[in-house]
């Protein structure tokens, strides 16, 4: 079921935009990521695309400096959202259009900490689909702008990000260092300080991310990263409330390829058992393509795997289900 739209469908029906519709659009962008977060991007997708046009179009409302200011940095954040959902959704051509819409309008008011979350996220797209390379330009880009807004948190969350493109490509020593420095930055971070979009990154993610990227480096450098990792990811799955559904099955998926790595066969399924139910709760394209990744460690078990490779091939379908998706004008083809 996909969510209902707290976006207005209509032109303000004053001469002059003003606060409170700017006021709207923020706080639809704040429901609208609770919804993604909690159920998948599959669950709010249309909504969240759907409200583009509308959103768009409030720019072009006449509005005094600072509003038409906040206005424009709204909807750069409401692009925003639409690429974080459409790369949930597997839309990876459309994730890229609105990260780079989002992009456009939050440089034209030379807004760095937005541009960081946006670049953060880019960069998360390019590692889901194996261009490390170019995940980690686009890390790299958002340290520059979280260094330029002064976030210690921001700078702490690109890179801990960029430890993990680090890993994966088996660059051992460019990962700890990296790692450190987000441990440090965190440490010194003021969370009232922070950027609005960064307050999400607690104890709890930096462990998550930490436990992921020991992780990378268990199956790229050396098998025995993996019982830091464990060690990590076991804390930080006991961290999440119970609406942080997608991150904590993330954080599932990773423990249990650690335990499996680290030869703990038996806990490993039983874990990777539980990530399969909450993934069987979200409609998360990018969640299940994780999960797969799993089952290909499972695999290797040799009939030890207790119906979990079973159960993670079961998903497989839903990598697919919307493929046929496209944005709001675009052209299909038969």
């Amino acid at each position: 079921m996909a969510a209902p739209s707290p976006v207005p469908r209509s032109y303000p029906t004053r001469p002059r935009m003003g606060a409170a519709d700017v006021d709207a659009v923020e706080e639809a962008t704040r429901i609208l990521r609770s919804v993604d977060g909690e159920h998948g991007g599959g669950h709010c997708v249309d909504t969240v695309v759907g409200a583009l046009p509308m959103a768009d179009a409030l720019l072009r409302v006449p509005a005094s400096t600072g509003v038409a200011a906040r206005m424009r940095r709204a909807v750069a954040d409401l692009h925003n959202l639409a690429g974080w959902v459409c790369f949930d959704t597997g839309l990876h051509d459309d994730s890229l259009r609105q990260f780079h819409r989002a992009l456009e309008l939050a440089g034209a008011d030379g807004d760095n900490a937005l541009t960081a979350d946006v670049r953060y996220r880019l960069g998360r797209v390019y590692l889901h689909h194996g261009a490390t390379g170019r995940a980690s330009a686009e890390f790299r880009l958002g340290t520059r702008a979280a260094l330029a807004c002064g976030s210690a948190l921001a700078m702490a969350i690109l890179h801990a990000n960029q430890a993990w493109a680090q890993a994966r490509m088996g660059a051992r020593e460019e990962t700890q260092t990296l790692l450190a420095r987000a441990a440090e930055e965190f440490a010194m971070a003021d969370p009232d300080e922070a950027p609005g979009w960064a307050a999400f990154f607690t104890t709890t993610d930096l462990l998550s991310l930490t436990g992921t990227v020991h992780t990378e480096l268990a199956q790229t450098v050396d098998p025995r990263f993996a019982d830091l990792a464990v060690s990590e990811l076991s804390v930080a799955a006991k961290g999440y409330s119970a609406n942080m559904v997608r991150s904590k099955a993330m954080c599932l998926i990773s423990l249990s390829t650690a335990l499996l790595v680290s030869g703990h066969a038996e806990h490993g399924t039983a874990v990777g058992h539980e990530a399969v139910d909450l993934c069987q709760r979200l409609d998360s394209v990018r969640t299940t393509a994780r999960l797969l990744l799993l089952g290909k460690v499972v695999s290797r078990l040799r009939g030890r795997s207790d119906g979990l490779t079973a159960r993670i091939d079961a998903l497989r379908p839903a990598t697919t289900h919307r493929r046929d998706r496209v944005r709001p004008g675009a052209r299909t083809t038969p």
